[in-house]
């Protein structure tokens, strides 16, 4: 037996150009907050826990009402130092950031998010039944993230991509 082992996946940091505007993002898309540590000074041990010489910023600690115990966002504005963000200009050019959450109606969640304002990268796919998938929406939080809704059929842990390419050759 392994003296270690990896039990769950805790929580996943957010970089965010502007903390507040994405707190209130999160919250559009159902999060709540289970922290606000917006004016919190970091103590000096962070900066080597991330490899850093220096580290502070303000953050929120998200969570799914749904998913208590589940996996976290950690929303953080770097002060020191400063994170980067690609120009929204180029990010059909560029490598994206995707963050993807399981979800329930996932056409109603496009069509309630586009009329607050969220912009999509597309029409919501729904693609061949042979995937297991009901249907995929991505949209970009103000950090320049996509956020991927994916809603697969009960039952289906994830995409059936492997077995529909194989019946195709």
């Amino acid at each position: 037996m392994a003296e270690w082992a990896l039990t769950s996946l805790y929580h996943t940091v957010v970089n965010c150009r502007d903390l507040d505007e994405s707190v209130a993002f999160y919250k559009r898309l159902g999060f709540e907050v289970l922290n606000d540590r917006r004016n919190v000074t970091w103590p000096a041990f962070v900066a080597g826990i991330f490899g850093l010489h220096r580290a502070n910023g303000r953050g929120v600690l998200m969570v799914l009402p749904a998913d208590r115990d589940g996996p976290m966002i950690d929303l953080i504005e770097w002060v020191e130092p400063m994170a980067e963000f690609p120009d929204a200009a180029r990010r059909r050019d560029m490598v994206p950031r995707i963050i993807a959450f399981r979800t329930k109606g996932v056409h109603a969640a496009q069509k309630a998010l586009e009329a607050q304002g969220v912009a999509f990268t597309q029409a919501a796919y729904t693609p061949t039944e042979a995937l297991g998938i009901v249907g995929t929406a991505c949209c970009y939080d103000p950090n320049g993230n996509i956020i991927e809704m994916i809603e697969l059929e009960p039952g289906v842990r994830h995409s059936r991509a492997n077995e529909a390419l194989a019946n195709t050759q």
